[in-house]
């Protein structure tokens, strides 16, 4: 009698805790959705009524808004890192980097809003500073790893080349200077190219 008890509940218990995922991912949808259209810090409020769920749904599920915040960078990073991190095709250093400058152009024009969003909020946010700081060091992690050592061992070259592939840089280019993609990612190849001039 009792096993048949628990059988006939598991699926009721599965169900709900089907349904939470599913509300817990379409809050998670909501806060990105806006982000990606510029709102930069959404009211609670707000990202209930995009996902769809009731404000109480929404702090059942994340206890406050850095909580929510906390789990859109991971979702990003979750999406985003295994598209930096694909092995080059080429097996020579500096085709390995302009494989590495298209795949950047790629992947930030797709994370701006979010990466964006981070950066307003890192100042108050510990995860976000640290998120950060972590997206870089797998950037320059990549480097240190395409590069050949004469260049690497150059501290003012390497830090000049990290600093033209950064996020910061493409924002620069891409908002404050108003370019398109197409423009500013032939901005970074033309810089690096001037920078690597003597080891071509």
């Amino acid at each position: 009698m009792n096993t048949l008890d628990l059988n006939d509940a598991k699926p009721e218990t599965d169900g709900r805790k089907l349904r939470a995922s599913n509300s817990r991912q379409k809050i998670v949808n909501g806060m990105l959705s806006l982000v990606q259209v510029g709102d930069l810090a959404p009211r609670a409020e707000k990202v209930a009524a995009t996902a769809t769920v009731g404000l109480r749904t929404v702090f059942r599920h994340f206890s406050d808004m850095e909580v929510l915040y906390r789990e859109m960078i991971i979702e990003v990073q979750k999406k985003f890192i295994p598209e930096i991190s694909i092995p080059f095709a080429s097996g020579q250093w500096q085709q390995q980097l302009v494989e590495f400058m298209d795949r950047k152009a790629v992947v930030f024009e797709k994370i701006m809003p979010y990466r964006v969003a981070a950066k307003y909020h890192q100042h108050h946010s510990i995860f976000m500073k640290e998120n950060l700081v972590k997206w870089h060091k797998i950037e320059k992690n990549i480097l240190l790893k395409i590069l050949p050592t004469n260049i690497v061992e150059d501290i003012t070259l390497f830090n000049a080349l990290l600093l033209s592939l950064s996020f910061d840089s493409w924002l620069q280019l891409r908002l404050d200077q108003g370019l398109t993609p197409k423009q500013a990612e032939e901005v970074k190849k033309k810089i690096i190219t001037a920078l690597l001039a003597d080891f071509s």
